[in-house]
């Protein structure tokens, strides 16, 4: 290894270390996030997304330097067997933040559900059936609470 290729190591490595410290953190934010989508602690859960909002963009400057210094050193860090923890760990992270975004939507959709009965809005939410000529029919219950 000459030494411009050390130094672009060196480099990489100071910014795999950062990037492996980030990674860490996103990951301990998603485990908040989670506990707060849990406990339904809204505070939390803006705290959570507030801070993983800050790590995404710190991770993403930060793998951008990887990127650069990769291909001005000719190096491939995404295959150097050194980093395999800090790409799993991002894969474990995808993981955690697709099974929150789930949770989320999940929530999201009881929440119409919900506006939908108490407002008696006939296609918001409530279920609607095939009648025998094959056109839709909505059941009104929610009319009446609607109306109370």
């Amino acid at each position: 290894m000459n030494a411009g290729s050390r130094d672009f190591d060196t480099a990489l490595s100071a910014v795999m270390g950062d990037l492996a410290r980030e990674v860490d953190a996103l990951h301990a934010c998603l485990i908040d996030e989670r506990m707060a989508l849990d406990q339904a602690n809204s505070d939390a859960l803006q705290d959570a997304t507030r801070s993983k909002g800050h790590l995404l963009d710190r991770i993403d400057r930060l793998d951008s330097e990887r990127r650069q210094l990769s291909s001005a050193g000719g190096i491939d860090s995404a295959s150097d067997a050194r980093w395999a923890p800090t790409f799993e760990r991002i894969r474990e992270c995808r993981s955690i933040n697709e099974t929150n975004g789930r949770i989320v939507s999940q929530r999201i959709g009881h929440v119409r559900q919900a506006l939908a009965l108490i407002s008696g809005d006939s296609t918001g939410g409530a279920a609607s059936t095939y009648g025998p000529r094959g056109t839709t029919h909505v059941s009104l219950r929610s009319g009446i609470l609607a109306q109370a």
